[in-house]
């Protein structure tokens, strides 16, 4: 573990030695990284400790119907490199929501920061959390709050400087070791006869009244994946390192190729390690804790190291991207322009890691009966739905207008009435409550600005006949 940690650490040091540890290092590697290293090391962003855990113990419950929602991804990136990586090659320099602001003006640009700080802190932390909630049974004796901030330090020592120049190539790492330690246990369950335990896969839901009815599910795999990830700082900050938009698209086509058997591979894991406890009578407290107990009943000391070693991986792999991103984000899109200096990113990388610390804390309070896959999933529908909308609102309107300005509250009235709405529905959203977010925000948005301009020319209006009837 000591040599893993030290060797990621090794990494960032190179990187930053044959840097210039500017702003534009730290930003976008100054465009200047190669496309295959990008996407792989994409996975390990977009994957996390939540896929490495949750994902192998939600195939009790969901079976492998998570592959609808994968196969929905290549549909969403395929619609993000051809709509969305031209406009940010075209208006951002290092942040996506720079966008917003051509289109729309700057309160607009800050409320789509402000949904993502929102969704990213939240979601990222949660990943976090869930890896150092389990990898705390390996160091009983070490306090939660203490293991948490131990992890974040590290996760500082190698990204702090260089940001996204060191975490393209410490992330291809970590997305290697923790595909390599899955693939392993896979292969040594396979050694162990468990197959004829384990349930036959279902991919396809076709109930019209499931919450992962297939239509759903690569509706909303499709929406994830254009949101998620094109609307999202964290992942497109790496494909804005890319030095034309070419390389970019080709990057992001990859990357779509790329999920679908690391999902697999995950979903099958999952299978296996549920066959495993049916056949020995393992105990599971809890579906997120279904690898660790395998593990710990198997008592190989390979696999342990495997499992320590990819789960750690996996963790940091989401959470250093998000604190860059994070961090980005406040300076080019938050903040005056006067602020943007490497001695503020260092501060606000500090103050977002203190957050994140935080928010470690908080989520101990949680129940863990079910698995945080789906209530991550259902979480990220609150706020990138809205996010969503915004965008396909920016896309209906012609030019900015004064009235852009009342974008905010327009936004926060159009998403109570979608979450109002949504509890009166007769039936679960399910994983297509992306879909219900960003209709009814970007509907209430139209018809809110619409309105405001209505009020506007009446007003003008009678402005107009009052001053006449004065002269008259």
């Amino acid at each position: 573990m000591l040599a893993y940690v030290g060797l990621l650490w090794a990494i960032g040091y190179a990187v930053a030695r044959r840097s210039r540890g500017s702003l534009d290092t730290f930003y976008t590697a100054e465009r200047k990284a190669h496309w295959f290293w990008v996407s792989y090391s994409m996975v390990g962003t977009a994957l996390s400790g939540l896929t490495f855990l949750s994902l192998p113990g939600s195939v009790k419950t969901d079976s492998w119907t998570y592959l609808q929602v994968v196969a929905g991804y290549g549909a969403g990136y395929l619609a993000t490199a051809f709509v969305l990586l031209p406009l940010y090659y075209r208006y951002a320099k290092a942040s996506v929501y720079e966008y917003f602001r051509q289109r729309l003006g700057a309160p607009a640009e800050k409320t789509a920061t402000w949904l993502f700080l929102l969704s990213r802190g939240f979601g990222s932390s949660l990943r976090l959390f869930l890896a150092l909630w389990v990898l705390k049974a390996f160091w009983p004796g070490v306090p939660f709050p203490l293991l948490s901030a131990i992890a974040i330090a590290l996760i500082l020592s190698y990204s702090l400087r260089s940001g996204v120049a060191a975490l393209i190539y410490t992330d291809f790492l970590q997305t290697t070791v923790f595909i390599g330690a899955a693939a392993y246990t896979a292969y040594f369950l396979l050694s162990q006869d468990v197959l004829a335990c384990a349930a036959s896969p279902k991919i396809l839901d076709t109930n019209s009244a499931s919450p992962h009815f297939w239509v759903k599910d690569f509706l909303s795999g499709a929406l994830m994946a254009f949101t998620m990830t094109g609307l999202d700082q964290d992942q497109m900050q790496k494909n804005l390192s890319l030095p034309t938009l070419r390389h970019a698209q080709k990057n992001l086509l990859l990357y779509a190729v790329w999920l679908f058997p690391v999902n697999a591979l995950f979903l099958g894991l999952g299978s296996l390690l549920w066959g495993y406890v049916d056949c020995h009578g393992v105990p599971v407290k809890a579906p997120d804790e279904l690898y660790l107990s395998v593990v710990a009943h198997l008592g190989s000391p390979l696999l342990t190291a495997l499992f320590v070693v990819g789960l750690t991986a996996s963790s940091f792999s989401s959470a250093d991207g998000t604190l860059t991103a994070l961090t980005t984000v406040t300076l080019r899109n938050l903040l005056p322009a006067r602020y943007e200096t490497p001695r503020t990113k260092n501060l606000l990388m500090g103050l977002w890691a203190g957050v994140f610390w935080g928010l470690l804390l908080v989520y101990t309070l949680i129940p863990r009966e079910e698995h945080l896959l789906g209530f991550f999933l259902k979480l990220s529908g609150y706020f990138y739905g809205p996010l969503l909308g915004l965008f396909l609102f920016s896309r209906l309107e012609v030019q900015p207008h004064p009235l852009h300005r009342h974008v905010p509250w327009a936004l926060v009235a159009s998403v109570l009435v979608a979450l109002a709405t949504e509890a009166i529905l007769p039936f679960d959203l399910g994983y297509a409550r992306i879909v219900w977010m960003a209709g009814v925000t970007c509907a209430g948005l139209w018809i809110a600005i619409r309105a405001f301009q209505t009020l506007r020319r009446v007003a003008a209006s009678k402005s107009e006949r009052t001053s006449k009837n004065v002269l008259d």
